[in-house]
């Protein structure tokens, strides 16, 4: 990786300097040779467009694919190698011209051939040997030029010196962009291996955070799982004479049981519900900031399931499965529960829980199973409340609690529940207010959207 930047920074420089150098030889010929009268101007000419020519001989190579050749810094060496021979014989043409300006050349030469510093000493070296004859002919002192050679070298060696500090921060750098890279991987591996543990929702509630607000998957998963206190919408299912068919691991639980619960876990989450599977219970809760949208989603997963359910017995060769679904809504805590010391409980605390426990045990006495069927949806009072309010022509039965002499434990204050019948007239009208929560969702947050971006 180090080389390969080189390269790119190399030809790069190539590319500048030696198209400036071009135009600079040509330019010194016509506004500084020719207007200072330097004799012979054959020679001058000659001599700035040898130097000239090599330049744009070198650009053309450096923006040519060969630049990328193994042996691409020869160009420029040769190129660099003709600008300071040349112009040390030209200190031996006119006396006008500083000896000093031939090691000028070499130590930016060297800048920009960018070789090592062993390499660019070595080569400035051989450089300089070649440039001597004609510095001593034009009269330089050997020791001046002795002195003035190690001065360049030292000056040269020191400019060189940061190549190595360039490496560490090269090698530092790709450290750090490893462990940045690390970390997203780490990242993207502890969110997918979240994302199968947790329920559809809070996944999706989890990404949208950290693209969002930018935190880790850490952060978000405090953030999605702090517990809250919310009006949400319950769901409760077990299913009947569990228990002893659970004796038959292969028939009742592995083909029935199971796949159907898997199958009702995916209709919750299909309608942003979060599923909590407890042996053979299926509770979900609904927790979205609008009541409507929570009643109307519940509902629609617990008939969907009913519906679910029916399909299911009718194609298993083995016991069928038997549900009722109650569904209660009212405030309640929901979030992770368990905190973060222990293991991560998503679940819901509060009345409507409470109360579908206790109903739960209701439906098994013998008063209310002889009014209700499996399938049925049993509903709280304010749940039929929202239902009524969304469409007052829904069939839902009343069913007085103290007419049939019993009550809801720890719940003595409710007189009655409300039966859903399964059956297609209520599918549809539970359905197009489902389709009506759903539209207004979708153009209440495009008004919020619009209103944020404006």
């Amino acid at each position: 990786m180090w080389e390969q930047k080189e390269r790119e920074t190399f030809v790069r420089i190539c590319r500048v300097f030696f198209m400036v150098s071009g135009i600079l030889y040509i330019g010194h010929f016509i506004f500084y040779d020719v207007p200072m009268e330097l004799e012979p101007i054959e020679q001058w000419f000659t001599f700035r467009m040898v130097a000239a020519g090599s330049s744009f001989l070198a650009f053309a190579y450096y923006s040519s694919p060969l630049a990328q050749g193994r042996f691409q810094k020869i160009p420029a060496i040769f190129a660099c190698w003709i600008f300071c021979f040349t112009q040390a014989m030209v200190v031996t043409w006119w006396d006008g011209t500083p000896w000093l300006f031939g090691f000028v050349f070499v130590t930016a030469c060297m800048m920009v051939i960018r070789a090592s510093p062993l390499n660019t000493i070595i080569l400035a070296s051989a450089i300089i040997l070649t440039q001597s004859p004609f510095l001593i002919e034009s009269g330089v002192p050997f020791s001046s030029l002795v002195s003035t050679a190690f001065t360049t070298l030292v000056i040269i060696l020191i400019l060189r010196s940061s190549y190595v500090t360039d490496i560490r921060n090269f090698a530092l750098n790709q450290e750090n962009i490893a462990a940045q890279k690390k970390i997203i991987e780490l990242n993207i591996e502890f969110a997918d291996r979240i994302r199968a543990f947790i329920p559809r929702v809070i996944a999706e509630r989890l990404e949208q955070l950290v693209e969002d607000s930018r935190f880790t998957v850490i952060q978000a998963a405090v953030e999605v799982l702090r517990p809250r206190k919310l009006e949400v919408s319950c769901l409760f299912s077990d299913i009947r004479g569990y228990t002893k068919g659970s004796r038959d691991l292969d028939q009742f639980i592995d083909k029935s049981v199971l796949p159907e619960m898997k199958a009702c876990s995916n209709t919750v989450e299909r309608f942003f519900g979060i599923p909590r599977k407890v042996g053979d219970l299926i509770f979900a809760y609904f927790d979205d900031t609008s009541t409507i949208n929570n009643v109307t989603r519940c509902v629609m997963s617990g008939i969907e399931m009913s519906r679910l359910n029916q399909d299911l017995n009718a194609t298993l060769t083995s016991a069928e499965i038997r549900r009722y679904i109650l569904i209660a809504t009212g405030e309640a805590v929901v979030g992770n529960l368990g905190g973060l010391d222990s293991s991560i409980e998503i679940t819901a605390l509060g009345p409507p829980v409470n109360f579908l426990s206790r109903l739960d045990d209701l439906t098994k006495q013998q008063e209310l199973a002889e009014r209700i069927e499996i399938g049925d949806i049993l509903l709280c009072a304010r749940t039929r409340e929202v239902l009524i309010n969304q469409d007052p022509t829904l069939k839902i039965e009343h069913i007085d609690l103290k007419k049939l002499g019993i009550e809801v434990r720890d719940f003595q204050d409710v007189r009655a529940i409300y039966r859903l019948k399964n059956n297609n007239e209520t599918y549809q009208k539970l359905s197009a207010i489902y389709e009506s929560t759903v539209t207004t969702s979708i153009g209440a947050k495009s008004s919020n959207e619009f209103r944020l971006a404006g």
